[in-house]
């Protein structure tokens, strides 16, 4: 387990042409909302299947049905069994953004093979405002706002005029690790004029070889017509629900091939160049 981390104690340095409204917010400070749940205090963590080192690996089947991970939360983003596209979860409906551009909502009977997952309720809302946002200015004014050593979930929504977004093919045994498998089975989508949210987690640079360290987002279009791992967007504002774990639970892979797969090398290198 993680100790609780807390919000900085700092005023905001805005970035020219972007305007920050803070929801919860006082004297520069963010406060937990007062609508935060009551529930058992485990609700309040990140909830992980697997590592990603493993996935890294090429540890591309588990166990774990959906069914069963939606009782460890009801907001996150992972893949399926084959790495069978993008997995995301919102409001406890599963979705999966196959490579085709096709998104439909999995039956409970599926698995996933890596997923990272949270009941959320967002303690703070932010609004940023352009124009002529970016991913990376998004990124940029998000990290200004909360510490650094946090864990946190995110739930971004808009009107984006460019969406760039991925999934992947199902790979087929022997598998291979999944930088190589996405060399030939990644399929990139320019979406123009959606409207939907983006998913995911911002972590700490500490859950390196566990967990994607920074922005880990997925997209689902409104429409649910389009989606997947986000690359880039542009926007004119964009809402973001924050809401920070107390710390997070890892359950290992309890497929047999996590157990023969090769843990040591640091595989750092190659997730920048795929995330």
């Amino acid at each position: 387990m993680i100790p609780p981390a807390s919000f900085p104690k700092r005023r905001f340095n805005y970035l020219p042409a972007i305007f920050l409204v803070i929801a919860s917010l006082c004297n520069g400070h963010a406060q937990p909302s007062k609508n935060k749940r009551a529930s058992a205090p485990e609700q309040d963590f990140m909830y992980q299947y697997s590592i990603i080192d493993a996935l890294m690996a090429g540890v591309f089947d588990g166990d774990l049905t959906i069914g069963q991970l939606k009782k460890k939360g009801d907001f996150g983003v992972g893949t399926f069994n084959r790495v069978d596209g993008e997995l995301l979860i919102d409001k406890g409906h599963v979705y999966k953004v196959s490579y085709d551009g096709s998104v439909t909502e999995v039956a409970d009977s599926d698995s996933t093979s890596a997923a990272f997952v949270k009941f959320f309720k967002a303690d703070t809302v932010i609004q940023l405002k352009g124009p002529d946002l970016t991913y990376e200015k998004v990124q940029e004014q998000i990290r200004h706002l909360l510490n650094p050593n946090g864990i946190y979930a995110l739930r971004i929504s808009a009107t984006f005029p460019t969406m760039t977004t991925r999934a992947e093919k199902p790979a087929s045994k022997p598998y291979p690790t999944l930088s190589e498998h996405l060399k030939q089975n990644q399929v990139v989508f320019e979406l123009k004029n959606t409207k939907g949210i983006c998913g995911g987690f911002l972590l700490p640079p500490y859950l390196a070889r566990t967990n994607v360290p920074g922005f880990h987002l997925h997209y689902l279009a409104d429409d649910h017509k389009s989606g997947g791992h986000v690359f880039n967007f542009t926007a004119d504002a964009v809402t973001v629900e924050i809401d920070m774990a107390k710390g997070f639970t890892i359950e290992n892979n309890t497929n047999a091939e996590f157990e023969k797969v090769n843990l040591q090398p640091d595989r750092g290198a190659e997730l920048k160049k795929i995330e």
